[in-house]
Order: C-alpha cells, then sequence, then structure tokens
C-alpha cells in the first residue's frame, strides 16, 4: 500500500502566529463590542438616572411651591412668575392659572373649591419640568343678618329738620320685594335711654315713615342679635376687602384722598355705583361691584370717619369711632358704626341717602345719633342681601386655603 504524499513538516513552519493573531483581533473585538455595549449602557443609565432625579426634583419643587403657598396662609393666586427652590438649592419658575372657582354661599359653613394648574420648570432652563392640577378648598361662616329698622341705635337718636328714616313701605323703594317692609322705621335698645329720660327716639311725624320701637335686648346684645350668633363687628372688618386704619398696618382714611369711585381711581377707593339709586356709574363692573370696607377710626381727629359725598355700595364697618356723613353721599347697603353716626344731608340736590339699613352701636357713647338737614335713610332688604352676599363673597375671598385631596393629573414636561 501506498502512504500518502505528505509535505514536509517544515513547510507548515509559521502557521501558529498567524493563527494566533487572528485570535487576537478577534478577542479585541469582541472586547471592544462588550466595551462600547457597556459604556453606552451605562451612559443611558446615567442620562436614565440625571432624567428621573431632574423629574423627582421638579415634582419636589412643585410640592415645595404649594405647601409654602397653602402652609403658609398665603393662599394660591395665578402668577406668571411665581418662584420656589427646590433641592440643593435649585431655582425653579412656577407659573399658576385658575381652572375654575366654585362657591357655595348658601351652605353653613359656606365652601369655595378652586382648581389650579401649575408648572413648574428649572429656572437655568436645564432639566426637566412637571405639571400637576391642585384642589384648594377654604370656608367661612355665612352673614345673615336679622335688621328689622332702617336704622337701629344702641343710644339714643334724633331725627330734624327734613330727614325722613323709613322702614321701606313707600313706593320710591327701588326693591319692590313683598318682603321689603320693617317693623320700623328706627328702633333703639332697651338701655338707650340715659337714667331719668323718656325720649329716646326724638322725631317729628314728618322724619319717620313707619313705627319706632324699643327692643327687649340691651346695645351689648345688639351684635349678636341683629348680625348673628359669635359674629362681631371685629370679625367682619377682617373680612373686609378694604382696610383703612393702623389695625391693618394701612393708611388712615382720608376723604381728601377718596375721589370719585371712577374707572381711573385704584381699587382701594373704589367703592362700587348704587345705579339703581340713581347714580351715573363710569362702568357696568362700577355699578355690579359691592364692596366690604373696614375703618379703624382710632387714628382720626376726634376718632370720626368723615365722608362727604361720592358714593357706593356693600357694607361699611367702622371700628373704634364714630361716623360723620356731610352732604350727598349716597349708599346702597348696610352701615355699621362702632361708635355715633351723625348724618346731615345738604340741600339743592346735594341729599344724603342710604337704602339699606344703618346700625349705630353706641360704644362707650353719651351723646345721641343725629340726623339731621335733607337725608333719606330707607330700610331696603335688597340693599341688605346684596351687603351680605358682598360680605359672604369677602369672606371666602379671606378665609384660609386648604389643599382638598391630593394632586390630580400629574403629567411630566418633555425638555
Amino acid at each position: 500500500m501506498m502512504l500518502p504524499n505528505l509535505a514536509p513538516a517544515r513547510n507548515r513552519r509559521g502557521a501558529a502566529l498567524p493563527v494566533a493573531l487572528m485570535g487576537l483581533v478577534a478577542v479585541s473585538l469582541l472586547v471592544t463590542a462588550a466595551l462600547f455595549t457597556s459604556s453606552t449602557e451605562f451612559a443611558i443609565s446615567a442620562a436614565h438616572r440625571t432624567g428621573a432625579a431632574s423629574l423627582f426634583d421638579a415634582d419636589a419643587a412643585l410640592e415645595q411651591y404649594v405647601a409654602d403657598r397653602l402652609g403658609a396662609g398665603r393662599g394660591m393666586a395665578p402668577t406668571l412668575a411665581g418662584a420656589v427652590q427646590g433641592p440643593g438649592g435649585a431655582a425653579y419658575t412656577v407659573q399658576v392659572d385658575r381652572m375654575s372657582d366654585a362657591r357655595n354661599t348658601d351652605s353653613d359653613p359656606m365652601t369655595r373649591t378652586e382648581i389650579f394648574s401649575l408648572l413648574v420648570q428649572p429656572a437655568n432652563g436645564r432639566g426637566r419640568g412637571v405639571g400637576a392640577f391642585i384642589a384648594a378648598k377654604r370656608s367661612a361662616k355665612p352673614l345673615r343678618t336679622s335688621i328689622n329698622s332702617g336704622a337701629t341705635s344702641g343710644g339714643a337718636i334724633k331725627i330734624s329738620g327734613s330727614s325722613v328714616i323709613s322702614n321701606g313701605s313707600n313706593d320710591s323703594n327701588y326693591c319692590g320685594a313683598a318682603d321689603n317692609e320693617a317693623d320700623f322705621a328706627v328702633q333703639v335698645t332697651s338701655d338707650a335711654c340715659p337714667p331719668g329720660t323718656t325720649n329716646c327716639i326724638d322725631a317729628g311725624d314728618k322724619n319717620l315713615d313707619g313705627a319706632k320701637g324699643t327692643t327687649s335686648f340691651t346695645k351689648a346684645e345688639l351684635a349678636e342679635r341683629l348680625l348673628g350668633p359669635g359674629v362681631t363687628l371685629r370679625s367682619l372688618a377682617e373680612n373686609a376687602g378694604i382696610k383703612f386704619g393702623a389695625m391693618w398696618d394701612s393708611p388712615n382714611y382720608s376723604h381728601n384722598t377718596r375721589a370719585n369711585s371712577n374707572s381711573s381711581t385704584p381699587r382701594k377707593y373704589n367703592w362700587g355705583c348704587p345705579a339703581a339709586l340713581g347714580v351715573t356709574c363710569p362702568s357696568t363692573a362700577a355699578a355690579d361691584l359691592h364692596m366690604v370696607v373696614a375703618i379703624d377710626a382710632s387714628g382720626l381727629a376726634d376718632k370720626t370717619v368723615v365722608i362727604n359725598g361720592d358714593y357706593g355700595q356693600g357694607i361699611i364697618v367702622i371700628l373704634n369711632g364714630h361716623l360723620r356723613i356731610q352732604g350727598n353721599f349716597v349708599f346702597k347697603g348696610i352701615l355699621l358704626v362702632e361708635g355715633d353716626m351723625d348724618i346731615k344731608g345738604g340741600s339743592g340736590g346735594e341729599d344724603a341717602k342710604i337704602e339699606g339699613s344703618v346700625v349705630a352701636f353706641g360704644a362707650n357713647s353719651a351723646v345721641a345719633d343725629n340726623v339731621s338737614g335733607n337725608a333719606t335713610i330707607r330700610y331696603n332688604t335688597c340693599g341688605i342681601k346684596d351687603a351680605e352676599r358682598a360680605m359672604n363673597n369677602s369672606a371666602l375671598d379671606n378665609a384660609p386655603q386648604a389643599r382638598s385631596g391630593g394632586t390630580f393629573s400629574w403629567y411630566e414636561l418633555i425638555r
């Protein structure tokens, strides 16, 4: 048998080196691919961690903003330039929009539920942002008055000149409600007369349109009987939308800066416009506006608020002092005066007119309230109801907000 012709072994010398080199190349490629893959995965993982951390930081900033606004009692409000610090002191910009505002002033307590949309983004533009919807709720006790006269006094009262206080029964009243007539034109509390006197209501027949009467309670009980249990002048004043005086670290009221309530007047001096009383209003908005105004008279001369002319509608609460009305001041609503009132209408079309009711509590007073000249005070159910509505809305505006439920409709902003 013939053996195959094999090449001499010396002809295969050196083959191991190329094979080894090829193996090294293959291994290098595999290692390089593995390194590339792992570095890519690491970069992706790092980017995900950074993005997730940025997202959670933005969410933390959103929750911090909500806690700052609702927890500190400042309340949530629409803004395009809100700011908050997130984790690590990073600055974030906040945009807030009010999506809905539902009020229930018929319930007790009243409620107001607002839904806000929040967008929170890094102030430097680097990183991720988030958005969410937040519900906030307010509650407040409603004002339900039991006023039963055109004017009520905690002390004696004198009506003279051509002035008239009415129970609202005459046909010139603009309200037209079936229950508009009060039981009294004027009434005083059971302890209104100073000892030894009997004429607590000094008025002629022409000065009264309706009966005069005396309550079964004292002036110390006047607030609770007329305004409701637990309601005080101070608690009403705290809910006012406009405040004057040191009690609220605000400038004292001054009629010199009051000016007419027109569209160019700052809101602090715009008390609404009673178009129903014949006032020519500068705008529909002014005619629809009913304000709650509180004035601390302690820093004024003689502790007396002086109003000369002009107009308004809603409620005026005067604390720590008295009220003097001069000239043709026209007002629709309720005037509440802790001290005494002195109302003097002018002449020749300068009559003072108040539709609703006036209550002078006579605190720390030994003088009679005075209504003289050409002044008309007329009980008016519609004016009183409008005033109550203004106070209740103002109370809901000033009540602290509380978060209602958790964050809902949370979403991520892609950057």
